[in-house]
C-alpha cells in the first residue's frame, strides 16, 4: 500500500527506505474478501497497549484459552460417551479405564471446569477493581454475566451426565428450585424434566443442552464481547493518532485521557509541551507547571 499525505497525493519516502510489497496472489484475493491481515494487524501485532499491564489482565485471555481446552475435551469425550439411564455410568467407566489417555482427557474436563470458574471469577473481579463495569462498557459487563449465567448452565448440566449418585440427587435438587416460581413452578419443573421424576428423558435434553446449544450460546456470547471492545480499541487507536501527529508525546500528555477514563475526562484547553509536569494519581488530573511552557504547534504549521 502506498504511503499518501493528508491531501492524498503520494508521499515521497526518505532516503534509503523503500516501501512495502503489495501482497499479490491469493494472500491478496482473500484479504480483499476478509479482512484477515486487517485483523491481526490491528489486534495483535500493531495493538495500542497501556504500559501499566499488571497480572490482572491476563484472566481474561486465561478464560478464553479454558473455553478451548473445554471444548476440545469435550468432543474428545464425546466420540465415547453414550447417553442413557442404562449407559452413561458404564461409557464413562469405559473412557476412564479402556480408551487411551481417557483418564487424562476427563479430568482435563472435569478439572479445568473448575480452573476456568476460579479464572473467570478472578476476571470479574478485576472488572470491579478497577470500575471496568462504569461507562461505556456497561454493555460489556452485562454480556459477561450472561456469559457466567450460560457457565453455571453448562457446567450443572455436565455435572448430572456421568449419571451416578452425586449426579442424580443434584439434579433433582437443583430442578425442583424451580417449583418455588409461585404459579408456574410445578409445570416449569416437569417441562425441564421431560418426565415426572429425573428419569431418561432429562438426561437425554440436559446432555443435548450441554454439547449444542449451550456452548453455541457461550460462542456467540464471547464474540460479541469482542465486537463490542472493538469501538473502544479504535477509539484508543485514534486518540493516541492524534495526539503523536500534534508534536510529541508529552506535548498531549495533558490531553490525551488515561487509560480507564472516560471521554469527558479530556480538558478543552490545547495540547502544551513543557518541561516538568506535576501529576496527580488521580484520573484526569495531570497538570502542567507554569514553568517553560509553550504551546504545540498547530495541525496546519505541522503539515506546512
Amino acid at each position: 500500500m502506498a504511503v499518501k499525505t493528508a491531501t492524498g497525493a503520494p508521499a515521497a519516502l526518505p532516503a534509503g527506505i523503500t516501501a512495502v510489497p503489495a501482497n499479490k496472489g491469493f494472500w491478496a484475493w482473500l484479504n480483499k474478501r476478509l479482512p484477515v491481515e486487517e485483523f491481526y494487524r490491528s489486534q495483535l501485532t500493531g495493538y495500542y497497549a497501556p504500559k501499566n499491564f499488571n497480572i490482572w489482565y491476563f484472566f481474561g485471555s486465561l478464560a478464553l484459552l479454558a473455553l478451548v481446552l473445554q471444548l476440545l475435551s469435550g468432543v474428545y469425550l464425546t466420540m465415547f460417551y453414550k447417553v442413557g439411564e442404562t449407559t452413561s455410568f458404564d461409557s464413562v467407566e469405559y473412557i476412564m479405564r479402556e480408551v487411551d489417555y481417557g483418564w487424562l482427557i476427563r479430568y482435563l474436563h472435569s478439572t479445568g471446569a473448575s480452573a476456568f470458574f476460579i479464572v473467570v471469577y478472578l476476571h470479574m473481579y478485576r472488572a470491579l477493581l478497577y470500575g471496568s463495569y462504569r461507562t461505556p462498557r456497561e454493555m460489556l459487563w452485562l454480556l459477561g454475566m450472561l456469559v457466567y449465567l450460560a457457565l453455571m448452565a453448562e457446567a450443572f448440566m455436565g455435572y448430572v451426565l456421568p449419571w451416578g449418585n452425586m449426579s442424580f440427587w443434584g439434579a433433582q435438587v437443583i430442578v425442583n428450585l424451580f417449583g418455588t416460581i409461585p404459579g408456574i413452578g410445578p409445570g416449569l419443573v416437569e417441562w425441564i424434566r421431560g418426565d415426572y421424576g429425573i428419569a431418561d428423558a432429562t438426561l437425554n435434553r440436559f446432555f443435548a443442552l450441554h454439547v449444542a446449544l449451550l456452548p453455541l450460546a457461550l460462542l456467540l456470547l464471547v464474540r460479541s464481547m469482542a465486537f463490542r471492545s472493538i469501538p473502544t480499541t479504535r477509539s484508543r487507536m485514534s486518540s493516541a493518532s492524534a495526539c503523536s501527529s500534534c508534536c510529541s508525546r508529552s506535548c498531549c500528555s495533558s490531553y490525551r485521557p488515561s487509560v480507564g477514563c472516560s471521554s469527558s475526562r479530556r480538558t478543552s484547553s490545547p495540547p502544551t509541551r513543557c518541561r516538568r509536569r506535576s501529576t496527580s494519581r488521580r484520573c484526569g488530573t495531570s497538570r502542567p507547571t507554569t514553568r517553560s511552557c509553550a504551546p504545540c504547534p498547530t495541525s496546519a504549521s505541522v503539515h506546512s
